[in-house]
């Protein structure tokens, strides 16, 4: 099935998922009921000494990876936990996006189309000087889309091939906490962003927010640029405390004076559109415009000290006063404790009490402090702790749109497929050396594959799901993360629960399209060495089951899958024979027979409720 998205081209008009949760009018009390008895855990951030077995591994694997897959337990093999996070910890260099497209665009056209060169495929384009030759009043390079598709398509290749680490969780962390809207036309804005939201938790937060405060996306997001100072927008003001520094608890007590400073402190930082869009380099360019700057003093409450921070004129004015903001918010407790609150959400169980405000939140901010508020610091802690392996934390939570969709992509090893198409009623299949010659060249080159695998990824797959990634639904994020009382409950409803059927469905069975010529499969022998023995029936359909959900199979459903599959009659060598004949001598109709039957028993495995947690 080819997953094409109606909004591919209006993002704005993708389905909430919380508008869609509220219109089941599901019965939350016996959902709420075992909410609350999951958060009386009663375990410190003492470190774990308990086993370090499979079902530890998958639990932290689970909550550091965006997509579980077997191969990442692999590099577990023989580690202990704390050899296990100094790997996960590990942090990757994020690359840039590069010309994957040239077959699509070759570079003769691109010339034609923009005037100036293309990079070279497979080279990264971000950095790149651009032409200032404008049509319309865009840049030249900027009035396509094959730029934005390389973009989008390198975003869901690198979290596909990620290595074992909490690299890419720890950015989807972050893009919640400190949301921004995606600009498919100023990428080196975008990228820039991007960036220093994926480095972001392994420095101190407050130089982050800093640069997150001057970045080109959030001056336009929050409405920073467009601030005068007769009429200072409290956009960025209020958010900034209630929603990336202090937050909202009640001992939180900033008020509207203090937003109505901060809103003044804030007034005359501007974006340098042009250069933005076309000089070389992605760090984007801002200034200060001191004609537009209040310079009178602004005084803060007993929240923060009583603080009156002078106003200050010149060029240097303004990056002074927001220095001193941000030493002053990070003065407070609150920032450690309301930073530890959203770690323990994200990474163990968004339900929180009393015990666990004074047990675990308290104790992680001091050392949040102590780390010179460096959160994967903060972090390593928590994911070593007793707390964290409590066993009823084990698939407590519902995967995002995210960590169900990358999941399958990754267990299925979907690039390593083969090509399949229709024709004539026939279908014909790169697996067999004989089809490979009915397949456009350019597909079985594994750059350009990846472009076309990924690059409708964020709306075909993960969009359609109610996530639209890299815009979020509100300045807040996404409700999944911080609605009380549901929060993940959020990400199942009755449209959500279709498409993410529909994507496993058209993995399992017929392949992700990549084009009207081409749908990708999985490699089914790829698959099969993933069990003990394919050839037996009884251990292939428990161990695959436990592959997919992480879980044991129960017995009842066990015996539903192999009756789908046997019937009440035929005997257990029925499904043996149909495995050795693929494996011995491999040719279409044994292919298309067991495909068929390992199509069948996924399709059940994927309606279990178990797939939906980690």
């Amino acid at each position: 099935m080819d997953l094409n998205s109606s909004n591919k081209n209006n993002p704005t008009k993708f389905p909430s998922a919380y508008d869609a949760f509220l219109k089941d009018k599901i019965d939350l009390k016996p959902l709420l009921n075992s909410y609350a008895k999951i958060s009386e855990v009663r375990k410190t951030l003492k470190q774990y000494q308990g086993e370090f077995g499979y079902n530890q591994k998958r639990h932290l694997l689970n909550r550091v990876l965006v997509g579980y897959a077997e191969r990442h337990m692999k590099d577990l093999d023989g580690l202990n936990l704390d050899q296990a996070i100094d790997l996960i910890f590990k942090k990757p260099d994020l690359g840039e996006p590069v010309n994957n497209y040239y077959h699509d665009f070759p570079a003769e056209e691109y010339k034609k189309t923009y005037l100036v060169d293309d990079v070279k495929p497979g080279e990264p384009f971000i950095s790149k000087a651009l032409s200032r030759e404008e049509r319309q009043g865009i840049p030249a390079e900027f009035a396509g889309r094959e730029r934005a598709s390389a973009y989008d398509s390198w975003t869901y290749a690198s979290i596909y091939s990620q290595p074992t680490t909490v690299a890419w969780r720890l950015f989807l962390f972050l893009h919640t906490l400190t949301p921004y809207k995606e600009d498919n036309v100023r990428l080196k804005a975008l990228y820039y962003s991007f960036k220093l939201t994926y480095e972001g938790a392994w420095r101190n937060y407050k130089d982050y927010i800093y640069d997150v405060t001057l970045s080109d996306n959030m001056l336009y997001f929050l409405n920073l640029k467009s601030s005068k100072k007769e009429a200072p927008d409290e956009n960025f003001a209020r958010e900034v405390q209630e929603l990336f520094t202090v937050g909202k608890r009640p001992f939180s007590k900033f008020t509207e004076a203090d937003v109505k400073a901060a809103a003044r402190l804030l007034v005359g930082w501007d974006s340098l559109y042009i250069e933005n869009l076309t000089d070389e380099g992605f760090v984007t360019k801002n200034t200060f415009r001191e004609d537009n700057h209040d310079t009178g003093d602004k005084q803060f409450s007993k929240f923060y000290g009583n603080r009156l921070i002078k106003g200050r004129k010149g060029p240097d004015g303004g990056k002074l006063e927001l220095k001193e903001f941000y030493d002053m918010i990070f003065e407070t407790d609150e920032v450690a404790i309301y930073l530890s609150r959203r770690l323990v959400q994200f990474f163990v169980y968004p339900v929180l009490n009393d015990y666990v405000e004074v047990n675990i939140i308290k104790p992680l901010a001091e050392i949040l402090r102590k780390n010179n508020y460096c959160l994967a610091e903060a972090l390593k802690v928590l994911l070593k702790s007793e707390y964290f392996f409590a066993d009823e934390f084990y698939n407590a939570m519902i995967k995002s749109p995210m960590e169900y969709s990358m999941g399958l992509y990754k267990e299925f090893d979907l690039i390593k497929g083969h090509l399949t198409r229709y024709e004539n009623n026939v279908i014909y299949n790169s697996f067999f050396d004989e089809d490979k010659k009915r397949f456009d060249a350019k597909y079985f080159d594994p750059i350009y594959l990846s472009y076309r695998l990924f690059k409708d990824v964020k709306f075909d797959s993960i969009g359609r799901q109610g996530y639209n990634f890299g815009n979020p639904p509100s300045v807040a994020g996404w409700q999944a993360y911080y609605q009380e009382p549901v929060y993940d409950l959020i990400w199942i409803n009755s449209d959500s629960i279709k498409r993410r059927k529909e994507l496993a469905e058209s993995i399992i069975r017929n392949g992700i399209g990549l084009s009207e010529r081409a749908q990708l499969r999985f490699n089914l022998n790829v698959l099969l060495k993933k069990t003990k023995d394919p050839s037996d029936i009884n251990s292939f359909i428990r161990d695959l089951a436990k592959l997919i959900t992480g879980t044991d199979l129960n017995e009842k459903a066990f015996v539903r899958i192999k009756k789908s599959i046997l019937g009440d009659n035929l005997p257990d060598y029925y499904w043996t024979d149909a495995v050795r004949s693929f494996q011995n001598s491999p040719n279409y109709d044994n292919y298309n027979t067991l495909f068929g039957r390992v199509g069948q028993i996924l399709s059940q495995i994927i309606d279990l409720n178990e797939i939906h947690v980690f």
